[in-house]
């Protein structure tokens, strides 16, 4: 092996080999010695003069960016080892050096807590002896560099990926990071796209990940998960109402809108559509999302509440912030909502006025489902729902009555459907959604849920997950409406500056860049219908004049006839909305001042204990300061008993609605019907199974409203271990496993301690037990008897079934029922 000319061999009888340092004049020595042995020494000869060079780099970054490629290069990984700036005569210098060399030092030598608590792993560290010294020249920011050892005791690396310095990001690397994160973009794409800039670059998801994360840590800044929502809220200039449970600041419901949306809602507030959504938070609320249309058939978000419960108190309350945003002499004509009565009942407490309409398609597939289930043949259940159909676009309530009664007399047959529509459907809701009513409602053309559903399903794919918490759900929407109000401009500017050739003719002479696009759309299909209807208004029915504001057929044949263009006063000002500017009507502007109220305040504050003057202090620094807020988020959903799930599903995609239930039902009888075919073999004819003894004795046992739904009954041995025999028979293992069944109720009992004690209140109450389950003889004694109700959340809750017990009294060991 030949040497260096600046290193000397020492001790030959060893093959120890000394790394010394070559001292310049304004130098010092460096007294740093590293030893290893000659014997294992691999051959690191690639390295020889690779590191030698007379190079005069303009910057330190330049020296390093050169120094760690020449190493990649070589299969070595380059890292600073120690630096020290320019001191008096000192000149700044750098010591690079083998990512494998130094030493391990052991945590626990370390004092400091981060340091005990860090995580164990294993060390790369080896002692390498390589090291390279920057030295800063005195002309303008140039650097040199020496080499003071160009030896590596260890080959070089097969694959950098696995060497975490190589897995570093550049600073332009970290930049498009975290400008793709904040554009919602997902991590394998951003490191695909990393990747295809550099193709040298070895970052794996991982570094990705905690990139992420340290980023996310800095920008919280030690905030919590709500102080850090509070704060960005505030910051966008977000509207936000919260509200929280007074004995532990928990977060009960949370409402936000952007600003920008609000003004949109003071444009377009006529008409507006609200649906609860799901699966899109880690604590389980549903989400509440209202949106509105503009003139050009954009659907804009208003704003998203985040509820405990859908029940009727949540929904006023949100009802009430909605109402709080508008303007004060603005209410909607129209809600458009699902059957969902809470809901109902809310807007009718909040908007009396407003008119709560129904979702047509909804009450159609839930018709259509029930349909199903009762018509075998398919034509028959067409026949019905086309019949339905004529029975919704009834123009009047006259041909409504003549379609209801043909509906009723030719499917007399099918009374229990017939009740159906007329009591679930009809009688209470027919002036919601059936054309004879709602045509005489200014609805713009919005008789559907299905744009809050789109709004839901592009949300959710946003999303990504159904485990996000509330500030990173509120990234996604911000992201997401300000995309929205992008599309909106767009499409007034669309309308103001685009004429297309369709309304070229002198009839939208006075119409053409002043109404939107859609109102010109909806016009020229009415015109075709003028040919036909001529100005006889009777044969018009003016249905797009009642419910869109614009000119029906007749009044479109009138100006036709005369020659004359439809004028801008024939078109409601909710078509003419090409702006953001708000929807004012009588608004009267006047300063704002809240003298008053810091005079209610000083006063209570006066009059408060010292208890109460902390607590008032406190809402107004978070009232002042929403960064500081003692919110905190609410639990999340506890987790049921039996086999644990390994992972939180984090799937956004919702539940099946029931008439989706009953499609996949039906689909599945009619192919179960298509596969079914004659037998070759003879089969036994097969007769009713006739009733055992025992069902007959015991029948009577039972509620009679029960008895057509009992199709069997078991009496099992009374020896005290009835209960779990009955179990043991009912679950299909037959009375005889009684053992096991209480053995697997033990092993459920001490698998799931924790949640159980939370149970049954202590810890005392679940070893009692224990105690009661552990009795394996043959009577069993009183103490050791099926208690009920007490195991009966036990049963229910390892072997997933619903438990109904029913006694007239105490369980003995000669009567007993479960």
């Amino acid at each position: 092996m030949s040497s260096s000319p600046k290193l000397k061999m020492e001790n030959m009888e060893h093959m120890v080999f000394h790394a010394q340092v070559i001292k310049d004049d304004d130098e010092q020595e460096i007294d740093e010695f590293q030893n290893f042995s000659g014997e294992d020494m691999p051959d690191s000869s690639n390295a020889f003069g690779a590191f030698h060079t007379d190079k005069v780099f303009t910057s330190k970054d330049e020296l390093l960016t050169w120094a760690k490629e020449t190493g990649r290069n070589l299969g070595y990984v380059i890292v600073i080892s120690s630096s020290s700036a320019k001191n008096g005569v000192k000149k700044a210098r750098l010591h690079l050096g083998c990512e494998r060399g130094g030493a391990y030092k052991n945590p626990k030598k370390a004092k400091s807590k981060e340091a005990l608590s860090r995580k164990r792993t294993g060390t790369k560290k080896n002692g390498c002896p390589f090291l390279l010294q920057g030295v800063k020249l005195e002309k303008d920011d140039d650097w040199s560099i020496k080499v003071l050892c160009d030896l590596h005791n260890h080959p070089p690396a097969a694959q950098l990926e696995g060497h975490s310095f190589t897995r570093r990001l550049s600073k332009d690397e970290e930049t498009i990071l975290l400008d793709m994160t904040k554009n919602m973009v997902k991590p394998r794409n951003i490191l695909m796209t990393i990747k295809e800039k550099n193709e040298k670059n070895t970052t794996t998801m991982k570094r990705i990940y905690n990139v992420r994360k340290k980023h996310r840590r800095i920008e919280r800044a030690g905030r919590s998960q709500m102080q850090q929502l509070m704060k960005r809220l505030n910051d966008y200039k977000y509207v936000e109402w919260h509200r929280r449970n007074e004995s532990t600041d928990c977060l009960t419901d949370l409402f936000w809108a952007h600003p920008a949306s609000i003004n949109i809602l003071h444009a377009f507030p006529l008409v507006l559509l609200m649906d609860c959504t799901y699966k899109t938070n880690q604590y389980g609320f549903p989400l509440l999302e209202i949106v509105g249309v503009t003139c050009t058939d954009l659907t804009f978000s208003i704003a998203f509440v985040y509820m405990e419960a859908e029940r009727e108190e949540n929904y006023t309350w949100a009802m009430e912030k909605l109402k709080a945003l508008m303007l004060s002499n603005i209410v909607p004509n129209v809600i458009v909502t699902d059957r969902d009565l809470a809901l109902m009942k809310s807007i009718k407490t909040v908007f009396p006025e407003t008119k709560n309409l129904l979702c047509r398609f909804h009450i159609t597939k839930n018709v259509l489902a029930n349909s199903k289930k009762l018509f075998k043949c398919k034509d028959e259940c067409d026949d019905f729902m086309a019949a339905w159909s004529v029975l919704i676009f009834s123009s009047s309530e006259k041909e409504y009555t003549k379609n209801l009664d043909s509906i009723e007399s030719d499917y007399q047959m099918h009374l229990s459907l017939i009740q159906y529509v007329r009591d679930t459907w009809l009688n209470p809701y027919k002036e919601r959604f059936i054309a004879a009513w709602t045509n005489k409602i200014m609805h713009f053309g919005n008789l559907t849920t299905n744009r809050a559903e789109s709004a839901h399903a592009k949300l959710k794919k946003w999303f990504g997950s159904s485990q996000s918490d509330f500030d990173c759900s509120w990234m996604i929407i911000n992201a997401l409406i300000e995309l929205q109000h992008t599309e909106i401009r767009a499409s007034f500017e669309q309308s103001l500056n685009v004429v297309e050739h369709n309304f070229r003719p002198a009839l939208f002479k006075d119409l053409r860049g002043l109404v939107s696009q859609k109102a010109l759309n909806l016009i020229l299909i009415e015109s075709e219908r003028a040919s036909t209807v001529g100005v006889d208004a009777s044969l018009c029915g003016c249905v797009m004049r009642s419910t869109h504001g614009l000119p029906c057929a007749h009044e479109i044949a009138e100006h036709v006839r005369c020659a004359q263009p439809i004028p801008i006063l024939n078109i409601n000002p909710h078509w003419m909305k090409l702006n953001l500017q708000k929807h004012q009507v009588g608004e009267v502007s006047f300063e704002m001042s809240i003298d008053t109220e810091m005079s209610c305040i000083w006063t209570r504050f006066h009059m408060s204990d010292q208890a109460g003057k902390l607590t008032l202090k406190r809402k107004l620094r978070e009232l002042g300061d929403p960064a500081t807020t003692f919110l905190i988020p609410p639990p999340q959903k506890a987790k049921t008993k039996g086999h644990p799930l390994l992972k939180a599903t984090s799937s956004t995609r919702r539940d099946p609605s029931y008439f989706e239930i009953v499609d996949s039902e039906v689909a599945k009888r009619d192919c179960e019907l298509s596969q079914k075919t004659v037998p070759v073999r003879k089969v036994k004819k097969k007769t009713a199974r006739k009733k055992s003894k025992s069902f007959l004795k015991y029948l009577n046992f039972f509620p009679s409203y029960l008895h057509p739904y009992i199709f069997d009954i078991i009496d099992v041995k009374p020896d005290g271990h009835c209960g779990f025999r009955a179990i043991s028979s009912l679950l299909g293992f037959g009375e005889d496993k009684w053992a096991t069944i209480r053995e697997e109720l033990m092993e459920e009992l001490c698998n799931y301690r924790p949640f159980y004690v939370k149970l049954y209140e202590s810890a005392e109450n679940v070893a009692e037990l224990l105690e009661e389950l552990s009795y394996f003889k043959a009577p069993a004694p009183y103490k050791n008897w099926t208690t009920l109700p007490a195991m009966g959340h036990l049963i229910a809750s390892k072997y997933n079934v619903v438990l109904i017990y029913l006694s007239k009294s105490v369980c003995d060991i000669s009567s007993s029922s479960i």
